[in-house]
């Protein structure tokens, strides 16, 4: 069966590159967000920059920090097929190299949805082989992005910062095959944040990610 998820873009490395550079601080800004991020469009942009920036706290300023961190590792690492370590790799990234940041979690989390918590299953072999399933899929990058994105953030497997490591790991994907970047649009994050949700209890992705590729997919 063809996928119905196919490339929107053909770009080439210096094109992602500059994509990623000229969409960088709303790639960290919205990313940043799905984690509890507090800064303004504008105080991102500045903390980015290295610009002194009042009334921001220093766990959100290293929540800035580390996820730029996060989307530089794209640009260095474009040359190979993305691995189960680059996962892990990236939730350390964004978690500031934390305690059991870039570790699979060995403890149970919940998830607080509306009037439902979702409690995902412990890490384990099967969950890392259903993941390079996906890795490996023969689909196109986008169609694996999106599964990524999606499976990752539901999955939990880490015990923080899933959803940007989900992000994250779904862009490398994207810009390994020069398809683009993966950004949710300031003003869809609530709506996205609420059928994520609905995902997670029902584990349909059917009409999230059709939405996903019709919405939040840019390229140039």
């Amino acid at each position: 069966m063809v996928s119905v998820f196919t490339a929107k873009f053909e770009l080439s490395r210096y094109d992602e590159k500059c994509l990623i550079d000229n969409n960088l601080t709303r790639l960290v800004y919205t990313t940043g967000k799905f984690e509890g991020l507090s800064t303004t469009l504008a105080q991102t942009d500045a903390i980015i920059h290295r610009f002194e920036v009042r009334d921001v706290s220093t766990e959100d300023k290293a929540t800035v920090l580390n996820l730029k961190r996060g989307y530089q590792f794209l640009m260095d690492n474009q040359t190979s097929d993305v691995t189960i370590a680059d996962i892990l790799k990236i939730n350390q990234i964004v978690k500031g190299g934390q305690a059991n940041s870039g570790k699979l979690r060995t403890v149970e989390v919940q998830v607080p949805l509306t009037n439902a918590v979702w409690v995902p299953p412990i890490p384990s072999e099967q969950t890392i082989q259903r993941v390079q399933k996906i890795l490996n899929a023969d689909k196109s990058a986008i169609d694996r992005a999106l599964d990524l994105n999606l499976v990752l953030s539901r999955w939990q497997l880490f015990e923080d910062g899933n959803k940007r490591t989900a992000l994250i790991t779904a862009n490398l994907v994207l810009v390994q095959a020069g398809a683009g970047i993966l950004m949710i649009p300031e003003g869809k994050m609530h709506w996205y944040g609420s059928q994520l949700a609905k995902f997670y209890r029902t584990n349909n992705m059917v009409g999230l990610k059709q939405w996903l590729y019709d919405n939040c997919l840019f390229g140039m």
